[in-house]
Formats: structure tokens, sequence, C-alpha cells
């Protein structure tokens, strides 16, 4: 897979070219356009139930914008700024649309105009829905611009099965005004806690000189391990994890960014049997504890797209190549239990096909080894191609090839296939093994036009097929499942996400357990992740924390 990354990343540069302009410098930067979340000035927005919401919603404060800005008056005019600011802006998760742009004056210096339209951001949340044969529910509620600070604070109740959990969140992006990141976490289940907390400076651009970060999370709570998409083994895992690292950014370039990182990591498990665990499922404890050093480098080949992933938001995708390394040592003599040398590395490359045609390949290795054998060792291996056509409706292609390989997998982890991770016609949870393959092919289409100014809609086709094979198993096409469907996609277009509720039928083409050949998903979000659906729910070695843009260590609500 090496040979044909690097192919990629060769054809990637020689495809796209980036133009820096520093002949004029910056004058003034204005924010001529912050808008609410309904427009008034639009036919059909100045209605008495918007002008209501925009009353009671906090825009976001002008200085919240400027903060995100990467220039500043007196500064060279450089393009690479402007639009890595915008999507900082983006990122921010606040705002519905984002654009800058220039405007140049009589005196010869460059003027910068923001223009900014909020999303609606305080979502109380009620959702009942079912995927993969799993029922689930849920209500809460999500702010995630709070009084137009941009400071997010989240509630959420949730039932899946007979899981329960209630999750509280707090972030801060800007804590105090500086730039250091503050995340919390504290979460109650039916069968344990967690609560956690991260700070950092992160490399919140391109060109940041350095980066720290510190986090500890403890967690309490029930694993589950199981067998044909049933409950099989469960038992009580004690978690604790602190990581604290330090970085900086090597040499000064605009077309590569190299930074390096030094950290430690600790990590200790605990592993208690219940009435419910199977003789010889029980995970060994560990306790892991040493120094790490990391290197990076990235090079910024940004488009910005819509009808990928969501519908008219934007959504930014790096076509450069992405590389990354993080290793460790963790000694008996640095308190672990043995010897071992964690490491995890990626490569990722992306490939520009032409108007709204796009591929990003990625390759990579985390794990552990000790006394000469591996420990959790993961291979994996994704491709995602992206193809936007306007015949017969606005559509977008999305064909979707990921593979994987676990050895010596920690006994609490497995690679897993079914409703919840990229087969949608099969139960959750259906295939279980170490080596999986899956592939996903789906045309994504748009109906066209804002329906109440406040939704749009869409649908989808698709066909999904994959096989989990145990270790020391070969994969072959009789092991493959196949499943294919259609569904219906609705996006809340002032909503913070800006993402989809999605709605499939699936049928099953194959015999997989329980007796159902269709399956109805009602979920949000899509169907399979861009990178890594079968091992999304592995504990890997740690990637870089200053790189993050939420804390790794914090477990999903979901």
């Amino acid at each position: 897979m090496a040979v044909p990354l690097l192919l990629l990343c060769l054809l990637s540069i020689s495809a796209q070219s980036q133009t820096v302009s520093t002949a004029a410098l910056i004058g003034e930067i204005r924010i001529i356009n912050r808008l609410n979340v309904f427009d008034p000035r639009i036919p059909g927005e100045d209605w008495w139930p918007f002008r209501v919401a925009n009353k009671i919603h906090f825009t976001t404060r002008e200085r919240i914008i400027r903060q995100e800005l990467l220039l500043g008056p007196g500064d060279p005019y450089d393009q690479l700024k402007v639009w890595e600011s915008e999507r900082n802006l983006r990122a921010a998760g606040s705002f519905r649309h984002v654009e800058i742009s220039r405007a140049p004056r009589p005196d010869g210096r460059m003027d910068l105009e923001v223009r900014a339209q909020d999303s609606w951001t305080t979502n109380p949340r009620f959702s009942v829905g079912t995927e993969g044969g799993d029922r689930f529910f849920s209500y809460g509620i999500d702010e995630g611009n709070l009084f137009g600070h941009n400071k997010a604070l989240s509630f959420f109740h949730s039932q899946n099965g007979p899981k329960v959990r209630n999750d509280l969140r707090y972030t801060d992006p800007r804590l105090a005004g500086s730039r250091l990141r503050l995340s919390t976490l504290l979460a109650n289940t039916s069968r344990g806690d967690s609560i956690g907390a991260d700070l950092t400076r992160p490399f919140f651009a391109l060109d940041t000189p350095f980066a720290y970060g510190v986090g500890w999370t403890r967690i309490n709570d029930e694993d589950i391990l199981y067998r044909d998409g049933e409950e099989w083994s469960k038992f009580q895992d004690y978690s604790r994890t602190a990581m604290l690292s330090a970085g900086a950014r090597l040499l000064d370039s605009d077309s590569l960014t190299q930074r390096l990182e030094a950290g430690w990591i600790y990590q200790r498990s605990r592993f208690t049997p219940t009435s419910d665990t199977i003789a010889g499922t029980l995970p060994e404890n560990r306790e892991i504890s040493g120094p790490t050093l990391g290197y990076s480098w990235t090079q910024p080949r940004y488009i910005k797209e819509t009808y990928i992933n969501g519908m008219e938001r934007v959504e930014d995708y790096n076509l450069g190549n992405e590389f990354s390394f993080l290793g460790g040592y963790a000694g008996r003599h640095f308190s672990s239990d043995r010897d071992r040398v964690i490491f995890n590395v990626m490569d990722q490359q992306g490939l520009n096909l032409g108007y709204g045609r796009f591929a990003l390949a990625q390759v990579g290795m985390a794990g552990r080894t000790a006394g000469g054998d591996w420990e959790n060792a993961l291979l994996f291996t994704n491709l995602d191609l992206f193809w936007k056509s306007e015949t017969p409706l606005p559509n977008t292609w999305v064909a979707h090839l990921e593979g994987a390989s676990v050895r010596r997998m920690d006994a609490e982890n497995q690679v897993v296939l079914g409703g919840d991770t990229g087969l949608r016609g099969y139960k959750n949870n259906a295939f279980i093994g170490a080596r999986a393959v899956l592939a996903n092919v789906e045309n994504r289409f748009f109906f066209p036009g804002e329906y109440f100014h406040l939704v749009r809609f869409g649908g989808a086709i698709f066909f999904d097929s994959g096989a989990v094979v145990p270790e020391g198993s070969g994969l072959s096409l009789a092991r493959f499942k196949s499943d294919a469907g259609l569904g219906l996609r609705v996006s809340s277009t002032r909503s913070r996400s800006g993402g989809v509720l999605r709605i499939d039928l699936a049928r099953a083409l194959d015999r997989g357990p329980g007796p159902d050949r269709w399956v109805i998903s009602i979920r949000a979000g899509q169907a399979f992740e861009i990178f890594n659906s079968a091992t999304g729910r592995l504990r890997r070695p740690p990637t870089s924390r200053i790189n993050s843009i939420s804390p790794p260590a914090f477990p999903s609500p979901r």
C-alpha cells in the first residue's frame, strides 16, 4: 500500500498549486455581515416564529470571530491564512456560512471583509430510533455556543437496549480568552461512571510554533463481548489514563508543516468478573507507563466541498499528504507491568479528480510489542472515492473500501461488522473476528430547495458487503455478507452540525444472526465512517494529543 500512496502523493503535488500573495499589507478587518440564524431580508424568513428564534438566540460575539482570524491589521496579506481562518471558524461549529473576502484600497493596502451567519445552537434533544435490530431512546439538551461565546455545554440521557447512560460535558475552546482548550466529561451508566478533563494548547494554525497538553480520564464501566449479534460475556473494567505532551513546529515552509512532540503516557486497566463473565474471556490486567516521542508532517492542499457527508454545509478535506508517528517505551522501571514498545503510525493522501471529485487513501499500524511478540497490533487501510454529478438530480457517489487485521488483540477488543458498522442489512455486532474487509457503494441524491426554511431532503440507494474472520483464518468470497437498500435523508439547515438524519431500509442478501432479512435504521449520521468503521471500537495506543480536536481518551456518548 505504501507505493500507491507515494504515487498518489506525487500526483497530488503535481496536480495542485497554492498561491500566496504577500505584496499588500492588511488595512482593516471588517465584520460586515454578522447574521442571526434567520435573515429577515429573505422572503419567508421574516415570519414571527423565526423572529422569536432570532431574539432568544445569542448571536456569536464579534470578538469571537476576530480571535479566530489568523491575520491582523498591518500583517502581509496571505491567502493561505485567509483560507485557514475560514476553516477555523467552520470548525468552531457555530456558523452556517462563513466567507472572508478581500477589498483593495486606494493606498495599496488590502482590507478583509468577514461574512458569517449563525446556526441554531440551543438544541433540546429527543430521539427514538432503531439500528441493526437495536432500539435506542435519548433526550437532553445541547448548547454549542453558550451566550454567543462559542462554549459548549450538553447533557444527555440515553438508553440503548438494557444500557443506560447520563452524560454531562463542557468544552471551552478559548479558556479565559487564551489559546487553551478545556474539555470535561462526567458520565454515569447503569454499571459504572466516567470522569475526565483535558487541557491543551493545540496547534491552532499550520505555523503555530508550539503546543502542549495534559489530560486525565477515569472509566469504571461494564465491557461487553458479542457473538452472533448477541451479548456473550460481560466484565467490569476499571481504567485510568493520564497523558502529558509538548510539541514544536520544525523549519519554516508554507508547503510543508513538520512537528515534533514529546510526552508521557500512563494507562492502567483492571478487569473483574461478574456473574455474566464466560470462563476464559476475562482480559489480563495491564499497566503501561513511559515516555513518548512523535513526529508529523502535513502538506496543506485543502478543498471546500458540500453534499459529501452532509448537505449544504461546507466541509473541509485535505488532499495533501499527512504523516504521523508516535512511539514510546513503557518499561518496568517506569512502573509498567512489563517492558513494552508502543507505536502508532499513519499516512494519508488525497487525490483531486476534478470539480467535486476526489479520493482519500489511508494506511497505518498501531499497537504494542513485548518480549518479541505483538500485543493488540492493528494494521488498517482505507480508500474513499467521492464523485459528484448533476444528473438526473444533484447527487454524490460514495465508494468506501477498508481492511483491518489484528494480532494478539486485547481480550476486551473486538473487530466488528454489523448494522451500526457498515452492514445495514444485519444485526448490530453480527460478525466478530480479527480480520475484516468492508465495501460500501452509495449514491446520495439531493432534492432541490430548502423546505420551510428549515430542512433539506435527499435519499440514497446503497450496497454493502463485508466479511470478518478469526485470527489465522483466510478471507474468501464465501465468507462475505452483503445487503442492498434505499433510504431517506433529512438535514436541518439551521442546526449546529448540519448533519443528516438517516432512515434506511436494507435487505440482507445472505443469512446472518437473527430471523429478519429486512432491517430498518433510523439514526443520525452516515452508515459508515470515512475511516475505520470495523475497528472504531478498538482501544488503540495514543495518537498525538496536541494535534487532536477533541480528547481521544473520552468515550463517545453514543
